[in-house]
């Protein structure tokens, strides 16, 4: 009787977790069909895995992406129930006002050298 019990528990335990799971699979679909194909992404999967990749369609079952790396590898297909997270990557590079303290800078340093060069002669 008593495993009888604990069964019907988690048969209906099991249930509820796979509508859950069904229902967050649904969901990352439409936030992945709101992202527009080419865009930088990042993706976090259940496993833990993490990638910076390219978004290059969303099916039914998944997303297509090919990961941002150094030497060029396949494409994947990941599918919904196994995405933890997926957001568009807005990193777009250095800032423009970084640049500008960066450049200003090494102007500076530069000028001042010269200087102290120049008082080495007198």
């Amino acid at each position: 009787m008593r495993a009888i019990a604990i069964a019907v528990i988690c048969s209906l335990l099991l249930a509820g977790a796979s509508s859950a799971f069904a229902q967050e699979a649904a969901a990352w679909q439409q936030v992945a069909a709101g992202i527009p194909l080419g865009s930088k992404v990042k993706v976090e999967t259940l496993d833990g895995g993490r990638m910076t990749a390219t978004l290059m369609s969303v099916r039914g079952e998944g997303v297509v992406v090919k990961q941002n790396t150094r030497r060029p590898v396949a494409a994947i297909t990941i599918p919904f129930a196994d995405i933890a997270r997926i957001e568009r990557d807005n990193n777009k590079g250095i800032n423009p006002g970084k640049a500008i303290a960066v450049g200003l800078a090494a102007g500076a340093g530069v000028i001042l050298g010269l200087f102290a060069i120049a008082l080495q002669f007198d």
